[in-house]
């Protein structure tokens, strides 16, 4: 196989899919699951809410101009709640800007 040609038989290979709908509690749960992930990874609150203000992350973008900041910042209020005792807790893997690092690839 050619480098860089993608082999539909590979099983490692990724794959995006695209599923319409007019849901916007599908666009909530999509939503909430980019802010559990990021807060567990030790994201700070403000951190997270910045991203979906962010144009280069095109989900939690999406997400706040389909549902309006004031759902998102609840959603936000939510999440963190969930994981209260857990939150700011910083792993070894990352720096003092909360950014995850991975020696692998230094």
């Amino acid at each position: 196989m050619p480098h860089g040609d993608p082999d539909p038989l590979d099983p490692m290979m990724l794959n995006g899919m695209v599923f319409e709908t007019d849901s916007d509690e599908a666009t909530r749960e999509m939503a909430e699951n980019f802010i559990d992930e990021y807060l567990r990874l030790g994201f700070t609150i403000e951190r997270v809410r910045s991203m979906f203000d962010n144009h280069g992350f095109a989900g939690p973008h999406m997400a706040i101009q389909t549902l309006g900041a004031e759902a998102i910042d609840a959603l936000i209020d939510e999440v963190a709640q969930r994981w209260g005792p857990f939150l700011g807790k910083r792993t070894t893997d990352q720096n003092e800007e909360g950014d995850v690092l991975l020696p692998v690839l230094e």
